[in-house]
């Protein structure tokens, strides 16, 4: 009999209303706090911090993707205060659909996601597809 840990049905959670396109729901799963770190040099590189600035990022994932942005979990590992998933996103540019595998590291706190690292399989071709940073003005 596999036993889970009680924060990968968290983390599945999340992935859950992400699919189904309740933002509501997975915003719901985060702390106050939350904070995603994307790393390269993409447009959508960066720190975001708290519930608003993971709407913009979702925003941002929409229209970039047009829309087509998906992902499917292959596995979830978790124990008290961290959760590991092997993430397969994929999306759309150009008639073609593009892979972008990632590994996700997530960090709960007191039942709630609290923190996400994610990090590319390969980082050239995710930060080819999101696009290059826009420089501010």
């Amino acid at each position: 009999m596999t036993v889970r840990h009680p924060n990968v049905a968290l983390v599945r959670g999340a992935y859950a209303a992400q699919a189904a396109g309740d933002l509501e729901a997975y915003l719901a799963l985060l702390t106050d706090d939350f904070v995603l770190h994307i790393p390269g040099r993409s447009q959508i590189a960066g720190t975001y911090r708290g519930r608003e600035a993971m709407r913009g990022h979702f925003a941002d994932i929409a229209r970039i993707s047009g829309g087509s942005f998906r992902t499917t979990v292959h596995d979830v590992a978790g124990s008290d205060d961290h959760v590991i998933a092997l993430v397969e996103a994929t999306a759309e540019r150009d008639g073609s659909v593009v892979e972008l595998p990632r590994i996700h590291v997530w960090h709960v706190r007191d039942g709630a996601l609290s923190e996400l690292w994610l990090h590319p399989v390969d980082p050239d071709a995710f930060d080819a597809y999101w696009g290059a940073a826009t420089p501010e003005g």
